[in-house]
C-alpha cells in the first residue's frame, strides 16, 4: 500500500485559508526582466534556480527572464571579479533589469568576532551599492534579501560567534528595507528556523543543511526559493479541487478546469487540467524530506483535492490509470495535498527543472569564460554560442510548463 503521510491532509486543511490570505498582488509581470546580485551562495545557483522553478510551474504562460550575479567571496564592495561599480556595469545593467535582488553579508564581517568598525563599513557600503543600483537601473524594484546564518547550531563551529556578526548584518538589510519601503525577504530567519527544528528532529541529518557552516545545502536552498516567492506574491495554490461524490457534482475549483465527472459502478471518474504544476521536489530524496517535515515548504505547494459524500472506508486515487496513493474517506473528505505524492504532473515539473538544470549549468560556464577567466581565448565567441543555446533551452522549457489533461479516478479498495 502506498503510504500517505500526516502532513499531505494536514496541509490540505489549512488550504483554503493560505489562499486567502496570501492575497498579495504579483510582483512580476510579463516581460519582467530579474537579476539576482550577491556572493557565493547565490553562486551556487540553487535559489535562484528553484526561484525559476516556482515560476515557471506555478505561472508557465507567464514570459521572465531571469540572471545570476553571484560571485563567490563578494561582500558589498565587491571582490575578485572587480569592485561594486564595475559589478554593477558588466553584471547587471546590461540586462536591463525591471528587479534586482540583493543578499550580502556574509563576506562582511571578515569570519572573526564581532568588529564595530567593520559593521560601520559593512552598512555603508551596503547603501552606496543601493544609491548605485537605484540611480543606474532607476526603472528596477530592489527587493533586499537577508543573509543566511554562520551555522554554528548543528555542528562545532571554525568561527566561533560569527553568527552573531551575520545576524548583525541581516538585521540592518531589514531595518534598511523598511526605512527605504523596499520589498524584503527573509532567508536568514527562514533557514534558522530550519535549523533549529532540524536539530531537535535529527541531529546528524540537520548537520547536513549547511554543511560547511557557510554554503545552505541543495535542499535547504528550496526552503529560501519558498520565502523569496512569498515575498514576490506567488499564489501557495497549485490547484484546488472540492467534488461532492453523493451528488456526483464540482462543489469549488481554483485554478483547475474539470470534465466529464461521473460515477460507474462506485467509481469516481473525471479529467482534470489544472493550470498549475506543483513544485519539481524529489521527494524520495531524504534531505528534502527532512525539509518539507522541519519547516512550512510545503504550505507554498498545494495542490488540493477534497472528496465528500464517499460511501467505502477507503479509495485508491488513479491517475492516468496508475495508483499513486491510498487513502480513507475521511482523508479525503478533510482534503489531500497531491503535491507531495509522485504523480504524472510531479514528474512533468521534474523535466522543466532538467532544463532549467541544463541552463544553470550554461550559465556558470559563461561566467568562467566571461567574467572570471577572461582572457580565454575563443571565450567571447563560446558565449554567443552559449547564449543561443540558453535561449532555445528557454523556449523547450516554456513548452514542457504547459498545463496537459490527466483523467483522475477513486476506487473502493
Amino acid at each position: 500500500m502506498i503510504k500517505v503521510n500526516a502532513r499531505i491532509v494536514l496541509l490540505a486543511l489549512m488550504a483554503i485559508t493560505t489562499s486567502q490570505a496570501n492575497g498579495q498582488e504579483l510582483a512580476l509581470h510579463d516581460g519582467d526582466r530579474i537579476v539576482f546580485y550577491g556572493d557565493s551562495i547565490t553562486a551556487q545557483r540553487l535559489y535562484t534556480r528553484f526561484v525559476e522553478d516556482f515560476f515557471l510551474t506555478r505561472y508557465p504562460q507567464l514570459h521572465l527572464n531571469f540572471w545570476n550575479a553571484g560571485v563567490p567571496g563578494d561582500n558589498v564592495y565587491g571582490g575578485y571579479t572587480g569592485d561594486m561599480q564595475t559589478r554593477l556595469k558588466r553584471d547587471v545593467l546590461p540586462h536591463q533589469p525591471t528587479v534586482v535582488t540583493i543578499m550580502l553579508g556574509m563576506n562582511d564581517g571578515y569570519y572573526m568576532d564581532f568588529n564595530p568598525k567593520y559593521f560601520e563599513i559593512f552598512k555603508d557600503g551596503y547603501r552606496k551599492l543601493l544609491t548605485s543600483v537605484q540611480s543606474e537601473a532607476p526603472a528596477a524594484k530592489v527587493m533586499l534579501i537577508s543573509p543566511t546564518p554562520y551555522d554554528e547550531v548543528t555542528h562545532g563551529t571554525e568561527f566561533v560567534h560569527y553568527n552573531e556578526v551575520v545576524s548583525r548584518h541581516a538585521g540592518f538589510v531589514k531595518e534598511l528595507a523598511a526605512s527605504s519601503r523596499l520589498q524584503f525577504s527573509d532567508f536568514n530567519r527562514a533557514e534558522t528556523d530550519l535549523l533549529n527544528e532540524g536539530i531537535r528532529r535529527n541531529t546528524s541529518l540537520s548537520a547536513l543543511l549547511v554543511p560547511d557552516r557557510i554554503h545552505p545545502s541543495e535542499a535547504s536552498h528550496w526552503l529560501m526559493a519558498a520565502a523569496l516567492a512569498r515575498s514576490f506574491g506567488l499564489s501557495p495554490v497549485v490547484s484546488a479541487l472540492q467534488l461532492d461524490a453523493a451528488k456526483v457534482m464540482l462543489v469549488k475549483s481554483e485554478n483547475t478546469e474539470v470534465n466529464d465527472l461521473k460515477e460507474t459502478d462506485g467509481k469516481l471518474g473525471w479529467t482534470q487540467t489544472d493550470n498549475a504544476l506543483p513544485l519539481p521536489l524529489t521527494l524520495d530524496d531524504e534531505m528534502i524530506r527532512f525539509v518539507l517535515d522541519s519547516s512550512d515548504l510545503s504550505s507554498m505547494d498545494q495542490q488540493l483535492l477534497s472528496v465528500s459524500g464517499l460511501p467505502a472506508q477507503r479509495y485508491a486515487l488513479q491517475i492516468d490509470g496508475k495508483k499513486v496513493a491510498s487513502f480513507t474517506r475521511e482523508q479525503l473528505a478533510a482534503g489531500v495535498n497531491l503535491a507531495l505524492i509522485a504523480t504524472p504532473m510531479e514528474n512533468q515539473a521534474k523535466g522543466v527543472d532538467a532544463i532549467e538544470l541544463k541552463r544553470t549549468r550554461l550559465d556558470e560556464a559563461r561566467f568562467i569564460l566571461t567574467i572570471e577567466d577572461p582572457k580565454v581565448p575563443d571565450g567571447a565567441e563560446a558565449a554567443r554560442a552559449i547564449e543561443a543555446k540558453d535561449a532555445s533551452l528557454a523556449e523547450e522549457q516554456r513548452k514542457a510548463a504547459q498545463p496537459r489533461p490527466h483523467k483522475f479516478e477513486l476506487s473502493p479498495e
